[in-house]
């Protein structure tokens, strides 16, 4: 009871700093039941759960590939184990404990990718220059991730095996896999060009990406049988150890482009084009004579003939001159002609009188 007495005080203290009522109004019907605190600005949002370290990332892919490996541990050291422990059978700790541990880990990374991809597709689809609606990617993932996370504690694509194989009598493999692994093929193969073409501006995503597709692809050839005969003692633990180490990267390259898309919507990324850096400029050297008249002595001997102006003007005359005109005639005629005695008396008196 005193707990609770104090509980109350504090409560009640809470309400009245945070909204300024007296004790009275603190035990008002109309009042209000939360303080301040509990607003909703208050509290994280839900983009604020997205790791923003590259700690974060690298600890999850480390937590992945610890577990892929103490359950690969377990399964080929389970006879030794259970020697030492009574009443324990090597099957036990391999179909219970290596692959219950490997099942939950994997089932709880496809729980989170699907998370992720829910998150990142209500930001994506508000994106104004996404045209050809690359987001919608995101609620496939979401799906196929949620799907494997179920068929990773409930092994359905084993009962698919089982049920098509007694139907039509056929199998390719002795233990039919191909039943589930090609539609799981060409499904996953779909989502994963088209998740390719979303995260190629994050080159971190990408990366991370195909490494798990390469685990994904190692495990289909250790379930196929398709490794050499040195490593086929290990094919049987990369089967069931390389799933959860793909999908640990996975989960990563979901956590990294969650953190992109978060700092994109937020306009923290720079997207401007890189700058071509300036070529300098070529300055040229002045030629010397000397090499000049080395390279070229017969040219530089000989100096180039310039032509006098009088002789560009020359044929323009010529060809004035040998134009007919009126007034050239008369006045040629004029200047012919012989001057009369009056003339020339007149020309003499203008002499003399100068």
């Amino acid at each position: 009871m005193a707990r609770v007495g104090r509980r109350r005080r504090v409560l009640n203290d809470e309400v009245r700093s945070a909204a300024g009522a007296t004790a009275y109004e603190a035990f008002d019907p109309d009042a209000p039941r939360y303080g301040e605190q509990a607003n909703i600005e208050n509290h994280p949002q839900v983009t604020d759960l997205i790791p923003r370290r590259k700690l974060a990332v690298l600890s999850t892919i480390l937590t992945g590939i610890g577990t892929a490996a103490a359950a690969a541990a377990i399964t080929h050291f389970a006879d030794p184990i259970a020697n030492k422990l009574p009443g324990v059978s090597a099957s036990d700790l391999r179909d219970g404990m290596s692959a219950g541990v490997t099942a939950w880990s994997t089932a709880i990374a496809m729980l989170m990718i699907a998370m992720l991809a829910k998150l990142t597709y209500s930001l994506r689809r508000h994106r104004v220059d996404d045209y050809a609606g690359r987001y919608r990617v995101w609620k496939w993932v979401g799906c196929g991730a949620l799907a494997m996370s179920v068929n990773a504690v409930v092994p359905l694509h084993g009962l698919f095996v089982k049920c098509a194989v007694a139907a039509t009598g056929w199998s390719l493999t002795t233990s039919g896999v191909e039943w589930w692994l090609a539609p799981l093929a060409l499904v996953g193969g779909w989502i994963f060009v088209r998740l390719l073409l979303e995260v190629k501006e994050s080159r971190s995503t990408l990366a991370i990406l195909l490494t798990g597709a390469a685990c994904y692809a190692a495990a289909t050839a250790a379930v196929l049988g398709f490794v050499p005969a040195t490593a086929a003692a290990w094919a049987g633990i990369a089967a069931s150890a390389l799933p959860l180490v793909g999908a640990t990267f996975c989960l990563a390259a979901a956590m990294v482009f969650a953190r992109y898309v978060v700092l994109d919507v937020q306009g923290l990324i720079d997207h401007a084009p890189p700058v071509a850096p300036e070529k300098p400029a070529v300055v040229e050297k002045e030629k010397k004579p000397a090499a000049v008249a080395t390279s070229t002595p017969a040219a530089a001997a000989a100096p180039a003939p310039v032509k006098p102006v009088a002789a560009k003007a020359a044929p323009q005359v010529e060809a004035q001159d040998d134009e007919w005109s009126d007034e050239d005639e008369d006045e040629d005629g004029y200047d012919n002609r012989k001057l009369s005695k009056a003339d020339k008396k007149r020309l003499r008196r203008q002499n003399r009188a100068a």
